[in-house]
């Protein structure tokens, strides 16, 4: 049986199925204290009924939200009374269990002073942070290269263009280098593929620790990967690829007690006045990657416009 103060909140047949209902329940009064607390409630929160009610919301909720949620009920409570009739409202919201570990939440709000009633509000609350787990990891998947981790090539084209608007917004130079692992099919062929997919991700997990935050790293296809330099001119490119040059050719990849030197060849070129997409200036790169693998290989060639 829920009461409400002194007086009955519901009836035995509706305690039952709220009781029961799979979802948290929770009703507070007008000063914001928990009147209403269902088994649901209790396994999102980890709080039995009894040491809950009567206390203030806030328990419930991180502290940083504290105000932020007063004032939504405030403008809530204000909006269901304009137009006098029964209101309700759908929010994400983070909650706060009993060991203190946040979690994000669905809410329905519903305002139940209306109709003459003693002023107060009821939530139907559902824990979704596992299914934003869920979406964030296929999210995730759906941007990466599923070997290495770096961004597949959609997902670079698309941050790539991004970029490009912005640079040319605001006039900036914007670099992009393509980076070709030297000698991959002799490696495949003679260590075998397993080795080749060691070399490939030890040459990301090397890139992108060396390489700035703001830099975006990603897997063009094969043993090709590119990064975009924003803020960068070309001059600035090379000092970034030299790093990386020299960071891969000293180091050794050690597969089935074989030590593996590894080694890349980096081509650069800066945008354009006007370029928004990443096909010219990545094309230019290529012939540019293509020059120093003529050249002999570990090498930094620059594109240089017209």
């Amino acid at each position: 049986m829920f009461y409400f103060g002194k007086k009955k909140l519901l009836s035995d047949v509706s305690a039952a199925i709220v009781e029961r209902f799979e979802d948290g329940i929770v009703a507070i009064d007008s000063h914001h204290c928990i009147i209403l607390f269902n088994e649901g409630a209790s396994r999102i929160f980890g709080y039995a009924p009894e040491e809950v009610m009567g206390r203030h919301l806030n328990i419930l909720l991180p502290e940083r939200f504290h105000l932020q949620h007063d004032l939504m009920i405030e403008e809530f409570g204000a909006a269901g009374a304009a137009v006098k009739k029964s209101s309700h409202r759908s929010r994400q919201v983070f909650g706060r269990r009993k060991n203190g570990e946040e979690f994000e939440a669905s809410i329905f709000i519903i305002n139940t002073g209306l109709g003459g009633l003693r002023p107060g509000y009821a939530a139907v609350v559902r824990d979704i942070s596992e299914d934003k787990r869920t979406e964030d990891e296929l999210m995730r998947l759906a941007a990466t290269d599923p070997l290495t981790g770096a961004f597949n090539r959609r997902e670079f084209k698309a941050l790539a263009d991004e970029e490009s608007l912005r640079a040319n917004r605001y006039n900036r130079p914007l670099s992009i280098m393509m980076l070709d692992l030297d000698h991959f099919k002799r490696l495949n062929d003679t260590y075998g593929h397993a080795a080749g997919d060691k070399a490939l991700q030890r040459f990301t997990t090397l890139c992108c620790n060396a390489l700035r935050t703001i830099d975006i790293f990603g897997r063009w296809g094969g043993e090709e990967f590119v990064t975009l330099l924003p803020e960068t001119d070309a001059e600035g490119a090379v000092i970034i690829a030299e790093r990386l040059r020299k960071l891969v050719n000293q180091s050794l990849l050690v597969f089935n007690e074989h030590k593996i030197s590894i080694t890349a060849s980096i081509g650069i070129a800066q945008y354009r006045a006007g370029e928004l997409t990443v096909e010219g200036p990545l094309s230019r790169a290529d012939s540019a990657v293509y020059d120093a693998k003529k050249a002999g290989r570990n090498r930094i060639s620059v594109y240089r416009n017209d």
